[in-house]
């Protein structure tokens, strides 16, 4: 007896408010890579003038060395932005096999490696970017009297960030182990 399975279609609304959810999270994280992708040239271009509105904040005025640190601080978003886009597109994978009725396949636990993967890159250009955060408010020093500036960094490696990492890289095994119980089953029948 020949029978073809089709995938089962889904109303699961956590399901498709997940769907929703990524798509709608992929393409803020589009529009940010594509401002930021514009805003580099821009401040480029404008550089000795950001110094010289800088030069009027702070009592020591900056170089143009604390504009190239501002570029490369968008270049690690851009970078931080990617790889979150690289793990969204896993988990939408994820999310659609699910709704398919079968997630339990090794394509999968690769998915999930490859999220937990972006994760610890992510935790790596977090940390990047606070000593370079850090290192370009100590260039800038003092402010002016009468005028604002204030910035909170927060540096170092998250726990809740590796905690992740490793619930990933747990999670690919369940899923590869899961495909390899699904394999034997279907080798029974």
């Amino acid at each position: 007896m020949n029978q073809t399975t089709k995938s089962p279609e889904t109303n699961d609304i956590v399901l498709k408010s997940t769907r929703g959810l990524l798509i709608v999270t992929k393409w803020l994280m589009l529009l940010g890579v594509t401002v930021l992708t514009f805003a580099i040239p821009v401040l480029l271009f404008f550089s000795s003038e950001v110094a010289a509105e800088m030069a009027d904040t702070f009592v020591t005025p900056p170089g143009t060395e604390v504009v190239w640190m501002i570029v490369g601080l968008m270049l690690l978003g851009i970078v931080m932005m990617l790889l979150t886009l690289f793990g969204l597109n896993r988990l939408r994978r994820i999310v659609d096999s699910v709704g398919e009725g079968n997630p339990f396949t090794r394509i999968n636990g690769t998915r999930l490696r490859g999220m937990g993967v972006a994760a610890f890159a992510i935790q790596i250009v977090t940390f990047v970017g606070s000593l370079l955060a850090s290192a370009m408010v100590s260039i800038l020093g003092e402010v002016q009297p009468g005028e604002e500036f204030s910035m909170h960094i927060e540096g170092g490696l998250s726990i809740s960030g590796i905690l992740l990492v490793l619930l990933l890289i747990i999670l690919a095994r369940v899923f590869d182990r899961g495909a390899e119980m699904q394999d034997e089953l279907q080798g029974t029948v």
